[in-house]
């Protein structure tokens, strides 16, 4: 008898009766931090932003950190701005928009206007550094800048909003002339932040069409045309296509492009390998030299039925025989083809525009705003594209005061308005005395090479003033107290090895204990304190108490971590995690003990994935697999005896780390499946692709019969490696496994033998991200949905239907006690705060949403403990709730 599809009782709603409450009990998560800020009235509070998991608020200045995404609509906060009118009031900018907040953070609300679809008022996280600043007298009254280069102004608290029109100040600094013969069809612009170099590693801007799976085996040849300006620098373009269940990279020879005329790109298909499975074409354009900040034109990006069909030069564009990939001349759809601009580098812009527009307009990004505390109606500007812009009447009408390049952050002095400091990556520091209309360089002390991203003035002393700034990871901190005349370098900070054994305790030479300031993005000062520094990094943040003479690493609940697996045994809890190692905890998550890495060591420091555990004599069995940062093999660790001691297994398993074919560019063992009752038979997965030009064998699955000591790669493997998590035995059968995998190939695969034969049992969806086995035997795989299999997988049902949304089912958990009760987590893959927890108790039938108070709606493990009737939930951060 089949199993009815489930009803969804709540799907991304609000949650009947009283919403569950979230403990938290493990710590904070996320990448890069990036921004940074005071609470103006209120000691000890501080804001931090991050790039994948929201905001943290710190009530003790910085030495315990929590989530406070309450209503955030994006996760990635790249600014934040608090009102010093109105203390409670901070606004935060993300890549979807502006969130405000009028309770100090605890609670936020999306500001719909600055929506995509209506301003487009976004940051982004390289050029944003204070895009947003709120007038110290008009708590209403605040100013954005968006990173495509707009800048606006609210009166009523960012309800609506005001474009200010800077144009006029850079006037003649638009768009080029076109090029000739373009005759107003559209065009492709772009504006290059390359570095000299490598082809494949500098910026690059790209103009062509994806259509997974397209049959090209009729199609002879494929065309572009490139026009350089005169004034460009050396720039190259190329033709490439990538096909085939491996995506085969395969191009034209790289060609200059011609200065100041069209240039033809031709790539021949024939020859070509897997035609009948086009992934992607396009034309890409470099400047392999040197870095350029340009226009470049691309258009008639087509795919041609006979080797002697050509495209018009201008309209009409009909040409039979030719499909045309990129003619952005119409809008929409092309025979089919989806217009695909591609940005690989997050350093340049790219825009679509019509060739007649040769107006000014906004070009780069506003990267920061100032408002002069002791004048309000003066503002400062910063723009990657042209420069500082200054206004004296509310940004009514602007001038501009410096054309140099590099400009990333300015500051007005809080107690006089005269003076001004900006910030402009290699050209360093410049400072103003006369309201910003002229500025010096300020650069004497400063490190060579080192890329200034932004400067803060104390309150009091106009004088004293900050930067921060970074050669490449390595971050720099310099104070000035003679109004930036010379610098003093400070850099060296006092680690917490409790919150992040991270690094190497005698890092380079530097004392014990300590280690340098890593790659800085935001720098606040205390207006109560002026002695008291935050800086918002990418591995550390750190305070100081004596105006950055010193530091010392403030992380607790803001690590850079997220947990990947959650399990218990004998009323203790082992966690694994990215950067941080495995932990363990004996009283339910209020302490943690590091087990693994007791300290930075390069032999096992890095991301670890998975942890099993068996009983015995000497303590728990403990086996963990591992990818440490800087010793590529993936590996396992093992331990006999609770964890004091750990031995390496590396027996069997890839010398290198694989990269064809996997989830997140190279090879991950994120997949392991175990009998509970047999300690020595396990099997390992890690996806990507053998070589076997280079002799490589590739990831896969691995068995081990001794516990996990040595390892052999199965002869069989499933039909794709390209594996998440998703691996399971079947208790009731050790026999059975069922891999899941992702992308082409993707599906439910089945061995009935131990990993000697593979089949495909399950192929309603292609990307397959957890499955799991009751205790009973059926089986449950995930992926936008949850289907079920009771009969060892030769069928499937489907047990949600969720629709609507691109979020897919990660975190999936069986009640051992109780098989009908289910729980399941929806994640979306961007920086969207998208998702959401969900519980069955009649086996599928109907759900229920208990996401309640999660501040981090899309966990991508859950895990549920019988003996104490807890769900945990772990990704950014680590959660329970009592069920």
């Amino acid at each position: 008898m089949g199993v009815a599809l489930a009803s969804i009782m709540l799907v991304g709603g609000a949650v009947t009766g009283q919403a569950p409450a979230w403990q938290p009990v493990g710590w904070g998560g996320g990448g890069f931090f990036w921004s940074c800020a005071f609470h103006p009235t209120v000691d000890g509070v501080i804001y931090l932003g991050g790039d994948v998991a929201g905001a943290y608020k710190t009530e003790d200045k910085g030495l315990h950190w929590r989530f406070i995404n309450r209503g955030l609509r994006d996760y990635a906060v790249y600014a934040l701005a608090v009102s010093p009118a109105e203390p409670d009031t901070v606004y935060a900018g993300t890549v979807t928009g502006l969130c405000k907040s009028t309770d100090a953070g605890e609670h936020w609300r999306f500001l719909p206007e600055t929506a995509a679809g209506k301003l487009n008022l976004s940051v982004e996280r390289q050029v944003s550094v204070r895009p947003i600043a709120v007038d110290p007298t008009r708590g209403g009254t605040v100013y954005a800048g968006s990173r495509h280069g707009r800048l606006y102004k609210s009166t009523d608290g960012g309800e609506t909003w005001t474009e200010l029109n800077y144009l006029p100040a850079v006037a003649g600094e638009g768009h080029p002339p076109p090029p000739p013969a373009f005759r107003g069809q559209g065009c492709l612009v772009m504006a290059f932040g390359s570095d000299a170099g490598d082809w494949n590693r500098n910026g690059r801007a790209e103009l062509g069409l994806s259509q997974p799976g397209a049959d090209w085996s009729g199609y002879r040849k494929l065309t572009a045309r490139v026009f350089a300006p005169v004034e460009a620098p050396r720039l190259q373009a190329q033709l490439v296509v990538q096909s085939g269940p491996n995506w085969l990279w395969q191009q034209a020879t790289p060609l200059d492009a011609k200065p100041g005329e069209w240039t033809e790109l031709t790539l021949d298909l024939a020859g070509l390998k897997n035609l009948e499975a086009i992934h992607f074409a396009y034309c890409v354009v470099r400047s392999p030299d040197r870095g350029y900040r340009g226009d470049v034109y691309l258009d008639a990006v087509a795919v041609h039925a006979s080797s002697e069909s050509t495209v018009a030069p201008g309209p009409p564009r009909d040409t039979p025989g030719v499909v045309l990939l990129g003619d952005w001349e119409k809008a929409g759809d092309v025979e089919g083809w989806r217009a695909n601009r591609t940005i690989a580098d997050a350093l340049f812009v790219t825009e679509v525009r019509q060739s007649a527009d040769l107006e000014p307009r906004p070009e780069g990004a506003i990267s920061s705003v100032a408002v002069a505390q002791t004048a309000p109606d003066v503002l400062l500007a910063t723009s990657t594209k042209f420069g500082v812009l200054r206004s004296e009447d509310a940004g009514l009408t602007w001038t501009r005061t410096w054309t140099g390049p590099g400009a990333a952050c300015v500051a007005i002095a809080p107690s006089d308005a005269r003076i001004a400091y900006g910030a402009f990556g290699q050209d360093g520091v410049r400072r103003s005395e006369d309201g910003a209309v002229t500025w010096s360089a300020a650069n004497e002390g400063l490190g060579k090479g080192c890329s200034i991203r932004e400067v803060a003035v104390d309150p009091q002393d106009p004088s004293t003033v900050y930067c921060i700034g970074a050669v490449g990871w390595d971050g720099y901190f310099y104070l000035s107290t003679d109004g930036a005349r010379t610098w003093q370098e400070s850099r060296t900070l006092r680690r917490d090895f409790d919150a992040n054994p991270t690094c190497p305790e005698d890092y380079g030479g530097i004392a014990a204990g300590t280690c340098p300031l890593s790659n800085p993005a935001n720098l606040a000062v205390n207006p109560q304190d002026p002695q008291e520094l935050f800086v918002a990094g990418n591995w550390r943040n750190v305070f100081s108490a004596d105006g950055g003479l010193t530091w010392q690493e403030r992380d607790r609940g803001a690590d850079i971590t997220c947990v990947t697996d959650i399990r218990f045994l004998g009323g203790k809890v082992y966690v694994t995690s990215m950067d941080e190692g495995l932990t363990m905890s004996e009283d339910g998550g209020a302490s943690w003990r590091q087990l693994l890495p007791l300290a930075w060591d390069k032999e096992v420091s890095g991301h670890l994935w998975r942890v099993a555990l068996w009983p015995g004599d000497g303590g728990p069995r403990i086996l963990t697999t591992s990818s440490p940062w800087d010793s590529p093999p993936n590996r396992v660790f093992i331990s006999e005896d609770g964890g004091r001691k750990f031995r390496v297994s590396r027996s069997g398993l890839p010398d290198y780390r694989p990269t064809p074919n996997t989830m997140w560019g190279q090879s991950y063992p994120r997949a392991l499946a175990w009998n509970p009752t047999d300690p020595k038979v396990l099997y390992l997965g890690m996806d990507g692709d053998p070589e076997p030009d280079k002799g490589r064998a590739g990831g896969g699955v691995f068995r081990s019969g001794d516990g996990g000591d040595t390892w052999t790669q199965l002869p069989s493997q499933p039909g794709s490696r390209r594996c998440f998590n998703a691996f399971a035995m079947d208790p009731t059968d050790p026999n059975r496994l069922y891999w899941g995998a992702c992308g082409n190939g993707g599906g439910v695969y089945r061995s009935e033998d131990a990993g000697a034969s593979w089949e495909r049992v399950f192929s309603n969806e292609s990307w397959v991200f957890n499955a799991i086995v009751s205790p009973t035997g059926v089986a449950y795989c995930s992926g936008a949905n949850l289907w079920r299999s009771a009969d060892h997988g030769r069928t499937w049902q489907p047990v949600t239907r969720f629709s609507g949304s691109s979020a897919v089912i990660v975190g999936l958990e069986i009640d051992p006690r109780d098989e009908s009760r289910l729980w399941l987590s929806r994640v979306t893959w961007g920086t969207g705060a998208v998702g959401g927890v969900y519980r069955t108790t009649d086996g599928g039938a109907t759900w229920e949403e208990i996401t309640g108070d999660l501040p981090y709606v899309k966990p991508t493990v859950l895990r549920f403990n019988p003996e104490t009737s807890e769900l945990w939930a772990g990704g950014v951060g680590l959660y329970k709730v009592r069920q």
